[in-house]
């Protein structure tokens, strides 16, 4: 099951009282749930397999001194299995490192609306938490179309070695709600290493953040931009590991962009980002309906979407327009 967690602020409160009043609620105390380290055992005797080690004889247990189960608290499941040198950074660590930085560096007054939103996929494996600020907005123009966008951070977190620790930064478009990203995942991702350093981390966090108003400038240099749509759909296909189906599926939906936006490198970038945001009859994740991997498919599509904003693809097609 695929659990979404949301929360909407009041508009009077300051930004401690926000965080404080979200990280107290029952289900985001769930989602906060620290993990735990166990050994790992195997069977030595191969003759007899169980599925159920609790029956099993002590004797014919050895342990895996090279991995080690991690296991969440509050369901006691395990979450995955990871190396020896995997090194745990716990949710609430990551979360109340980053609001203490967001504190820091946004005026008290762009907290107001503020929503946070909590997604756990494959069980409570896979962790994303989106802090969404509607206060710290600005006005994206195209020749037909105009928009307001706000800030937005994520946080990614995983417990089962699928994924490293994560952030990335991007606006949430209120037309369309559409993600699109602009951290570089290859600056925003560190892995579970013993050389993590959370603080580096989150300084990491705190420069992206505050080039909020560098993004808003760059996406509206694409507004301006004119281009045909016989050039955005070759620019399409040519995009790295980009499929013919799915081609397709993105060419419609620039079409779609195009009748509200006109046809500009803005329209393409929100066709784009659109795939990345949404689980739709146009852009299914396979096996959604019977797995909760929405939240994990989510984010490999955003992490796609970003390599595809910073190929030489798209800046060239910038670049002959």
């Amino acid at each position: 099951m695929n659990d979404v967690l949301s929360f909407r602020s009041p508009t009077a409160q300051v930004a401690q009282d926000l965080f404080k009043e979200h990280n107290e609620t029952e289900r985001a105390q769930r989602f906060l749930a620290p993990v735990s380290e166990q050994d790992l055992w195997f069977e030595r005797d191969t003759s007899h397999h169980s599925s159920d080690l609790i029956y099993m004889d002590e004797s014919k247990l050895t342990e895996l001194e090279s991995h080690k189960v991690l296991v969440d608290t509050w369901t006691g499941a395990p979450t995955g299995v990871v190396g020896d040198g995997y090194k745990v950074t716990q949710m609430r660590d990551f979360t109340d490192a980053t609001e203490a930085m967001l504190m820091d560096a946004l005026p008290n007054d762009k907290f107001k609306d503020m929503e946070i939103n909590d997604t756990m996929s494959h069980g409570s494996a896979v962790r994303c938490r989106k802090y969404t600020f509607p206060a710290f907005s600005k006005p994206i123009e195209t020749r037909k179309h105009s928009t307001e966008v706000a800030l937005t951070v994520a946080l990614v977190q995983s417990y089962d070695g699928s994924t490293s620790n994560g952030f990335v930064t991007g606006l949430l478009d209120f037309f369309c709600t559409n993600g699109m990203i602009s951290g570089d995942y290859t600056k925003g991702n560190k892995r579970h290493t013993s050389g993590f350093n959370l603080t580096n981390f989150i300084l990491d966090m705190d420069k992206v953040v505050k080039d909020f108003y560098n993004d808003i400038q760059r996406y509206q240099i694409w507004a301006a931009t004119d281009i045909s749509v016989v050039h955005a759909e070759g620019a399409i296909e040519s995009l790295p590991g980009m499929s013919d189906r799915l081609a397709k599926g993105i060419k419609d939906q620039y079409l779609t962009e195009v009748r509200t936006r006109g046809s500009n490198v803005w329209a393409l970038a929100s066709a784009l980002t659109y795939y990345s945001s949404h689980n739709s009859e146009e852009f299914p994740i396979k096996g959604s309906a019977a797995n909760d991997n929405v939240a994990r498919a989510l984010l490999d599509r955003s992490r796609k979407v970003n390599t595809w904003l910073r190929s030489s693809v798209f800046q060239n097609l910038l670049l002959a327009a």
